[in-house]
């Protein structure tokens, strides 16, 4: 399976050790995308994931921010892709497993002085090994999942 990264400044970091360790298990990681300085957008970076991930058979992508919420809003624009924040390992299993998520979305933590989005690595690294090992469970998701691209497509 190819692996197709992208982050911002905020996700650099986490990028960085997430992309270390899919190598050291045999992953296909690929950035499109890694420019990381203060002047990157996300929007942009979730593009270029999600492109790759669009045109490259049994494919996915990950993308971290410092909350998620903008990478994920931006990936879900594409059709076909469905791109999941995940913030438990059982929010990347059952993305998997009943959504067939193709596009993992991760938190890499952000404060704005008032409130805080905490991360951490081994937690990220269990999310991303979950989603990874989980299979799409088909059967009554069938239909529901093509109903995501029909909705993106009205």
């Amino acid at each position: 399976m190819k692996i197709f990264v992208g982050y911002d400044h905020r996700g650099v970091k986490m990028a960085y050790k997430l992309i270390e360790k899919l190598i050291e298990d045999g992953h296909d990681v690929n950035e499109p995308y890694d420019e990381g300085g203060e002047n990157d957008d996300y929007p942009v970076i979730a593009k270029a994931v999600c492109e790759k991930v669009l045109k490259t058979k049994d494919s996915v992508g990950i993308l971290l921010c410092g909350t998620g919420i903008g990478m994920a809003v931006a990936a879900n624009r594409f059709e076909g892709v469905r791109a999941v924040l995940a913030q438990s390992e059982a929010d990347a299993y059952f993305a998997r497993r009943h959504e067939d998520a193709n596009v993992l979305v991760l938190a890499a933590g952000y404060s704005d002085g008032i409130k805080e989005v905490a991360s951490c690595n081994r937690k990220a690294a269990r999310m991303v090994d979950t989603f990874l090992n989980t299979g799409y469970e088909a059967g009554r998701h069938i239909k529901r999942v093509a109903l995501l691209d029909k909705i993106a497509k009205e």
